[in-house]
């Protein structure tokens, strides 16, 4: 049997990666790391400092059709959003799959999910398979009615969702999704291996997990350190408006790097709706207005004129970890 973590840098996985080492041993495990050439610097500095520490085998995935995050953006005329997250699909999901696919062996997959990290990974169970949604559906007619009925208010495509959803309900269709990707090759995988998974810390916070690596004497990614919650694509689409501010101010690199995006691709990196409307520059064809970066950064620039008036030189060398890590 082979056991396999998938590794992004964060507290999380890390704490799953030395989990399984110690439970299952090294020569057994893999990190494995889905690189989207939109990290961070830190969190590849990172990523090496852990390995070379645990002396664990690694393999770095990689899309076979896109060559990263730009390329993706380039190649689909626009950059995710909250709505269509097709980068985690395209650029670590398929690769994961691939890789998968392409072992002769039974597989125990380490995942770090926890359930308090939100509503759907809440609903999902300690154990399962990697391959769960080959053999019973992801969604349903019945799902999505249960899930969107009673909620105060919908956009307009959660509306017709809800409304499409309930009619073929009424005529007795469930209309069941499954995934689909490599499905022959991924049912022929099945029945000659297994495809177990286990969230060794899905009921565990993030100071437990957090914990469980500092105690070993691991350090975790520097950039929990300086307020960021999450370790993944940086910037990442869905990222916050305090995190924003972080990177503006304390990443000029980061800032360069998505305005240069933007002009490579054509295209602006967050979504419409992100900032107020009349700090808009660009309009598109058709007369709606949308935000470039610098669009972005100027409306968090305005929003914080005022300044703090505990801004000192003692609070700028401070900590500013939302898991009061830092001693």
């Amino acid at each position: 049997m082979k056991v396999i973590v998938p590794f992004s840098g964060g507290k999380d996985s890390q704490a799953c990666l030395l989990y399984a080492i110690e439970k299952y041993g090294l020569k057994n495990v893999t990190a494995a790391f889905c690189d989207t050439s939109w990290e961070n610097e830190i969190t590849y500095r990172h990523i090496e400092y852990v390995l070379k520490r645990l002396k664990v085998e690694n393999v770095v995935l990689t899309s076979e059709k896109y060559g990263g995050m730009i390329d993706l953006a380039i190649k689909k005329k626009r950059f995710p959003s909250t709505k269509s997250r097709f980068c985690t699909t395209e650029l670590k999901v398929i690769p994961m799959i691939n890789y998968i696919l392409s072992l002769k062996d039974h597989l125990l997959i380490v995942q770090g999910i926890r359930s308090d990290e939100s509503k759907t990974r809440s609903a999902m169970a300690n154990n399962c398979r990697f391959f769960k949604y080959y053999f019973e559906p992801y969604e349903t007619n019945s799902a999505i009615v249960a899930k969107l009925s009673g909620k105060m208010a919908l956009s307009l495509v959660l509306k017709t969702k809800l409304d499409k959803a309930a009619l073929r309900l009424s005529q007795g269709k469930e209309d069941k999704k499954y995934h689909t990707y490599r499905k022959k090759d991924v049912l022929a995988w099945c029945e000659m291996y297994s495809d177990e998974v286990v969230r060794p810390f899905f009921n565990a916070t993030a100071e437990e997990v957090i914990d469980f690596s500092l105690y070993r004497g691991l350090d975790i990614n520097p950039l929990y350190y300086n307020g960021f919650s999450r370790i993944g694509c940086f910037p990442c689409i869905m990222c916050t408006q305090k995190e924003i501010d972080l990177i503006v101010k304390n990443h000029p690199e980061t800032v360069f790097k998505v305005k240069e995006a933007e002009a490579l691709t054509g295209h602006t990196f967050f979504p419409p709706g992100k900032i107020p409307k009349r700090y808009n520059s660009k309009q598109t064809s058709k007369g709606k207005g949308y935000a470039t970066f610098d669009d972005v950064i100027k409306y968090r620039n305005d929003k914080n004129a005022t300044g703090d008036l505990f801004d000192n030189e003692a609070d700028s060398k401070a900590c500013f970890s939302v898991y009061s890590i830092c001693e």
